[in-house]
């Protein structure tokens, strides 16, 4: 029987993805849970992570990237059990593995270039459409154009309440880790709030999520919205190299463009915009209400751009050209009066200001300096010296205690600059002397040029190439891992029906037995005897109609199989399924025969029922 823990434990462990991991931890995570945060446990939590990772190889997880998802699992079960568990520190990658992780990504992101989005009203007016559909998934569809959100929010977790013509409040992003703090935020809406919310709820009366997961509504229903999403917006927006459907970039990068297009303030940073409208907020702590941005997924942000010749009929601009229309406001967090959130309720009152005796001192020292008259002016000089600095700290890009830092920064800039400037203008001024050189110095900056760009496609077509077959290398890497896996257990089982050690194997599928094999037959008192069976020297029936003793021969293999798989096999991977397939290959009996055992054994399909096995 399965091993079962307690059932924290179990909670635990479902959330892993795959079920030999699940069977792995089971057995192997109460043997870490017991480490302390000693130097001993440390140690025994290194060790603890090299025998896991030796695990998935042996299961043909061979290179980082493969195990990259069953590790990310492995750590999300420990976190939900403790968040503070020390073996945490050991249980992973390194940082210089998840550069190597990621590196082929990065590399296939810098070499993208942005695609054009011509006809950003025409996108916008489809999703219209699509919501006022009576089909669920062409709402649904609809919504994650108009709003960014991904479908299994749209279809069950998000929430959505009216903020302004064009902006809703939202909740219930996916992708968060646990926080006890629930994530909300203002996004803007390509379609009218409104008829995003109407859209929402005609949607969650069509389609029934209760008791499902996100990973199920995920399973079930997206792949239908980004079919609707092909379907539509083929024409208007052109797919990512090697990407098969447009959903992803529809909900993401295609929304995002053109919500800054539209509707991001000139002052305003686009990359600060683009986090803010898609929720790519730091986790937030309990305690904690402001929301800090992270860029970490920028690199996301810039796959589309709005057309030159849309830019060109707006005047040149490039953001925020709808603002100022009717009903569309800033969104509050860009506005400079807040605005005061629903149930939110601001509480103003009179302060008294504390000052220390050093600080007046201070005050009085830049009284006299300046010839200030009243102890008021005083004050306005320090409001006034205070905005300045977090003026040009932000000018900067550094926090106001870093202030003496950044400048001097900027000078040393500054003189770097100036040198650099001297130097140019002695060099400017020796071509200029110089008469004839400077058609030379000119044809060699050509050349040099020439040279580089040359060098650059050379280094491009490497990097192709090399992917190339890295690729190839990890795939038959995984396959022969495989393969070894499948030998294995045929040896295994082979030796099982033989009573004899095997002899190794090139190939998973046995040759016909031609001589005598060796069946353990299971006694009624639980005991197995081995019989031998005859050289066969006469031919078969061609169906086995009269063949008793292949029918009791066949039974005694499913018995065997059986047995194997309740007693001796540790979990899924390793039991065997009962089927022609599988019994053709473990006996040399007609298909016929094979067939009508094995229809007329009702424990079969029991046994299979019992363990999953489909």
């Amino acid at each position: 029987m399965p091993l079962r823990l307690e059932p924290h434990l179990e909670d635990a462990i479902s959330t892993a993805s795959t079920s030999w991991l699940r069977n792995l931890l089971r057995k192997r995570l109460p043997e870490l849970l017991a480490v302390d945060d000693t130097p001993a446990g440390h140690q025994l939590a290194q060790q603890w992570d090299t025998e896991i990772k030796a695990a998935m190889t042996k299961r043909g997880l061979v290179t980082l990237r493969q195990q990259k998802n069953p590790i990310t699992d492995v750590r999300k079960v420990i976190k939900a059990i403790n968040p503070n568990h020390p073996s945490l520190a050991h249980v992973g990658f390194s940082k210089a593995e998840w550069t190597d992780i990621n590196l082929p990504a990065e590399e296939a992101i810098a070499g993208r270039v942005a695609k054009p989005i011509g006809n950003p009203d025409a996108i916008a007016q489809l999703a219209a459409e699509l919501m006022a559909s009576d089909e669920w998934s062409e709402i649904a569809a609809g919504v994650t154009v108009a709003t960014g959100r991904r479908s299994a929010e749209v279809l069950k977790t998000a929430q959505f309440e009216f903020a302004s013509k064009w902006s809703v409040w939202f909740e219930g992003a996916l992708k968060r880790r646990s926080e006890p703090v629930t994530l909300r935020f203002e996004i803007p809406t390509l379609v009218e709030a409104k008829r995003v919310i109407d859209a929402v709820e005609r949607l969650r009366a069509l389609v029934d999520t209760e008791g499902m997961d996100n990973r199920l509504v995920n399973r079930y229903f997206s792949n239908d919205v980004a079919q609707v999403c092909d379907r539509t917006f083929a024409e208007l927006v052109s797919p990512r190299e090697g990407k098969d459907n447009l959903y992803t970039h529809l909900f993401r990068a295609v929304y995002g463009t053109i919500a800054s297009f539209w509707f991001c303030p000139p002052q305003v940073p686009e990359l600060e915009f683009r986090a803010a409208i898609q929720g790519h907020y730091k986790v937030l702590e309990e305690g904690r209400t402001e929301l800090r941005r992270s860029l970490a997924a920028a690199r996301h942000y810039f796959d589309y751009e709005i057309a030159d010749a849309v830019i060109a009929k707006h005047g040149g601009r490039r953001k925020g050209v709808r603002l100022g229309e009717p009903g569309v406001l800033v969104l509050g967090e860009f506005r400079g009066d807040k605005v005061v959130e629903k149930g939110e309720v601001r509480k103003m009152g009179l302060k008294r200001v504390l000052i220390s005796e050093e600080d007046k001192e201070q005050v009085i020292e830049w009284q006299e300096q300046f010839a200030i008259a009243s102890q008021d002016e005083a004050m306005g000089f320090v409001v006034g010296a205070a905005q300045q600095a977090v003026a040009i700290s932000q000018l900067l890009g550094c926090e106001v205690d870093d202030l003496v830092g950044g400048v001097e920064a900027l000078i040393g800039q500054v003189e770097v600059g100036k040198a650099k400037l001297a130097e140019a203008e002695r060099a400017i001024s020796l071509i200029e002397r110089g008469g004839g050189n400077q058609s030379l110095v000119e044809q060699s900056l050509a050349m040099a040029n020439e040279f580089n760009g040359y060098l650059k496609q050379e280094n491009e077509q490497l990097k192709q190439e090399r992917g190339g077959l890295v690729k190839e290398v990890e795939q038959l890497r995984s396959q022969l891992g495989q393969f070894e896996s499948m030998k294995q257990q045929f040896l295994q089982f082979q030796k099982l029906f033989s009573g004899t050690t095997a002899a190794p194997v090139a190939n998973p599928v046995p040759a016909k037995v031609s001589e005598p094999v060796a069946i353990p037959e299971v006694a009624q008192n639980g005991a197995s005897a081995t019989h031998t069976r005859p050289k066969q020297t006469e031919p078969r029936q061609p169906d086995g109609r009269s063949s008793p003793d292949a029918e009791r021969e066949i039974n005694l293999i499913i018995d065997e199989i059986i047995q194997f798989n309740e007693q001796q096999a540790q979990d899924d991977d390793e039991r065997w399924l009962i089927n022609q397939s599988v019994m053709k290959q473990l006996c040399s009996r007609s298909q016929a025969i094979i067939k009508r055992v094995l229809e007329s054994r009702d424990d079969v399909k029991q046994h299979h029922d019992k363990y999953g096995m489909y």
